[in-house]
C-alpha cells in the first residue's frame, strides 16, 4: 500500500496506540552529505532477532503527499543490532549539459548492509524530503521529518516559522548533516508531527559523518557501554530538585537552547565566552530538552527533569 496524506493520518492513529517502547525497529542514523552521499541505519530494540523482509522505507519527496519512491529492506537485524542502507551508486552518471550524478564514496558504501536501489530510490533523499518506514504495507512504524511538507531546502531550527527553511537565514538541520537518534529515544515516531523539530530526537553532526554507522547506543539495550564518543556533553543533575542545571562539554559552548518536550522554545542564549561549563538556573518543574550547541552545526541534546 503506497499511503496518501490522508490515509497516513488515518494509518497511524493505530498504531501510536499499541506500539511500545523497544519494542520495534526504528531510524537510528539519517546521513545526508554531499553529492550522494546518503545512508539511513535502523536500530532493532529488542532482544529478539527481527526478519527486515517486511519492512519498506519509503521518500516522500519534495512535500508530495503520497510515497515518490521506496525499498523492500533486506536480510534480518541481530538483537540491539543495526542495519545499514546505503546509497548503491559506484559510478559517475553523466545527466547531460554538464551535469553530473556523482557515485557515492566506496568508504561510505563499506559501512553498508544493503545498498540501495538505482535512482529513485529513498537514499537519493536531499534535505526536504520525508522518510516513513513502513512494516507489513499497512503499519507505519516511524517517520522522519514531516510526509506532505515542502520545507524548502531543509527543516531548520527556527521556532518561529515552524521549523521551515523560508530563506531568512535559519541553519538547516536535515540538509548536509548527519542526524544521530537520541540516547533516550526508544521507539519511531508514529504521529504525523505538527512541525518537524528535529532537535527533540536527533543531534547532529557534520557532514559526511559515517564512522558511527553499525552500532547505536540506545537506553533499551541492557548493554549501555561502548566506545566513548570523540565529544562528550553532559546535563546534571538529572533529575534537578530545586531547578538549577549545569551544562558541560569536552569542546566550547557556543549556545544552548530549552525546549518543552511539545517543543516550544523556553530558552535560546549564546555564549559570550569560549566557556566549557555553564550553570542554567529557575527551571520550573518538568521535563525538557536542553540543547548544547558546538561549532559546526553539532547540537547533542539532552532529556532532563526537574522535580
Amino acid at each position: 500500500m503506497r499511503f496518501t496524506l490522508p490515509q497516513l493520518a488515518m494509518v497511524l492513529a493505530l498504531p501510536a496506540l499499541a506500539q511500545g517502547q523497544c519494542t520495534e525497529i526504528f531510524i537510528s542514523e539519517y546521513c545526508e552529505g554531499t553529492g550522494n552521499n546518503k545512508g539511513v541505519e535502523f536500530y532493532n530494540p529488542t532482544s529478539e532477532a527481527i526478519d527486515l523482509s517486511a519492512y519498506q522505507l519509503q521518500r516522500w519527496s519534495n512535500g508530495e503527499g503520497t510515497a515518490t519512491d521506496w525499498t523492500d529492506l533486506l536480510g534480518s537485524i541481530a538483537p540491539y543490532g543495526t542495519w545499514v542502507l546505503v546509497n548503491g551508486q559506484t559510478e559517475d552518471v553523466d545527466l547531460g549539459g554538464g551535469a553530473t550524478s556523482p557515485a557515492c564514496d566506496p568508504a561510505m558504501q563499506a559501512y553498508a548492509d544493503q545498498l540501495d536501489n538505482p535512482y529513485p530510490a529513498p537514499t537519493y533523499m536531499n534535505g526536504d524530503d520525508a522518510l516513513v518506514l513502513v512494516k507489513n504495507e499497512a503499519t507505519v512504524v516511524d517517520i522522519f521529518g514531516k510526509p506532505g511538507e515542502d520545507p524548502g531546502v531543509a527543516w531548520t531550527n527556527d521556532e518561529a516559522n515552524g521549523y521551515i527553511d523560508i530563506g531568512d537565514g535559519a541553519t538547516w538541520l536535515t540538509s548536509n548533516h548527519t542526524l544521530r537518534r537520541k540516547y533516550e529515544v526508544m521507539q519511531g515516531v508514529t504521529v504525523p508531527p505538527f512541525s518537524f523539530n528535529t532537535f527533540l530526537e536527533w543531534d547532529t553532526l557534520l557532514v559526511n559523518t559515517w564512522d558511527g554507522l553499525g552500532a547505536h547506543s540506545c537506553a533499551c539495550s541492557p548493554n549501555v557501554l561502548e566506545e566513548a564518543p570523540a565529544v562528550e556533553t553532559a546535563v546534571f543533575p538529572n533529575p534537578s530538585t530545586d531547578g538549577n542545571l549545569t551544562l558541560s562539554a569536552t569542546e566550547a559552548i557556543q549556545r544552548f537552547t530549552v525546549h518543552t518536550t511539545t517543543g516550544q522554545l523556553l530558552r535560546d542564549e549564546n555564549m559570550a565566552q569560549a566557556v566549557r561549563e555553564f550553570v542554567l538556573t529557575d527551571l520550573a518543574s518538568g521535563t525538557y530538552f536542553v540543547n548544547i550547541h558546538l561549532t559546526e552545526g553539532r547540537t547533542f541534546a539532552h532529556r532532563v527533569v526537574i522535580q
